[in-house]
C-alpha cells in the first residue's frame, strides 16, 4: 500500500512537472511540436496579447491554391510580459499595424487589426519604445 502511495506521488509529480516544464519549454518557439504541446496543456492558457506588424518571414502557397505569409513578431500582454509569436496569415498585412491576437502559448487562436486607441496605453508604451 505505501509503496503503491508512493509510486503514485511520483507519477504525479513527474506529470506535473513535464506540464510545467513544456509551458516553460515552448515559450518563443516557433514550430509544431511547441504548438501542439500548448494546445493540449492544460496549464497554458488562452491570454491576449498585442504587437505590431512587420514584413513577412515566408511566403507559400496553400493547399488550396491561396497566398499565405508567415510573420513572426514580437508581442506584449496587459501585464508587460513579452514573447515572439510565428503565424501564418491568408493575406499580406500592411506594415506597423497594431494586432490583437488570442493565443494558447504559440498557438495564434485568432488575430485582428486594432486601432492604437484598443490597445491598452501601457502595452502601447512598450510597443512603441521597441
Amino acid at each position: 500500500m505505501k509503496k503503491g502511495m508512493i509510486s503514485l506521488l511520483a507519477i504525479v509529480g513527474i506529470g506535473a512537472g513535464l506540464l510545467f516544464g513544456s509551458a516553460a519549454m515552448t515559450k518563443n518557439q516557433s514550430g509544431e511540436l511547441a504548438m501542439a504541446l500548448d494546445n493540449v496543456n492544460p496549464l497554458v492558457k488562452v491570454t491576449t496579447v498585442y504587437g505590431v506588424t512587420n514584413r513577412p518571414i515566408g511566403h507559400r502557397i496553400g493547399g488550396a491554391g491561396e497566398d499565405e505569409y508567415t510573420y513572426r513578431i514580437k508581442t506584449i500582454d496587459d501585464t508587460g510580459r513579452q514573447r515572439l509569436l510565428t503565424f501564418d496569415a491568408q493575406k499580406r498585412l500592411k506594415v506597423q499595424r497594431y494586432l490583437k491576437i488570442e493565443t494558447k502559448g504559440q498557438n495564434v487562436e485568432s488575430w485582428s487589426a486594432v486601432p492604437a486607441t484598443e490597445v491598452p496605453t501601457s502595452v502601447l508604451k512598450q510597443l512603441i519604445k521597441n
